[in-house]
């Protein structure tokens, strides 16, 4: 039974290196970013596990950067049948504003995630559960980097 958890802890102490080389994912209709396939530490899965009270096991981890321009839509993100928990921790340097995650269920935003370098967001996704990267301005020299981690029980 999912609790419907969508939270905010600062100040994560996980060692997270960010990848050296990214691939562009640029389907202008969907989104444009850098990934890079990743695998996550140990320790994201135990602090999920600790929040939700469910014994979670990572199934994908990747790390996205937007720069100045980069955005991903809604309905780029893969919706799912089962219920899932996603971890997102901010790398970034520097907080950049107005660069969030929007989380939406049944078409309405229930959850945000600002930018908060050194914050993750845990967030229990059910079927239908879509989340977007808002747009980067390009008046921001700073680039955001999160890594993006899916579990399940």
């Amino acid at each position: 039974m999912m609790s419907r958890l969508a939270t905010i802890v600062r100040d994560v102490r996980i060692d997270v290196g960010v990848p050296a080389r990214f691939e562009r994912y640029a389907l202008l209709d969907r989104g444009s970013y850098e990934y890079a396939r990743v695998d996550a530490p140990a320790a994201i899965a135990a602090l999920a596990t600790e929040l939700t009270g469910r014994d979670l096991a990572v199934i994908s981890a990747r790390v996205i950067r937007l720069s100045p321009g980069d955005y991903i839509l809604a309905h780029h993100d893969h919706v799912h049948d089962d219920h899932l928990v996603e971890v997102m921790l901010d790398l970034s340097p520097l907080a950049v504003p107005g660069a969030e995650v929007r989380y939406e269920r049944g078409g309405r935003m229930f959850f945000v995630f600002p930018s908060t370098p050194g914050a993750a967001s845990v967030v229990e996704r059910e079927p239908g559960t879509r989340c977007h990267h808002t747009y980067v301005s390009r008046r921001q020299p700073a680039r955001v980097t999160r890594m993006v981690v899916l579990l399940k029980a």
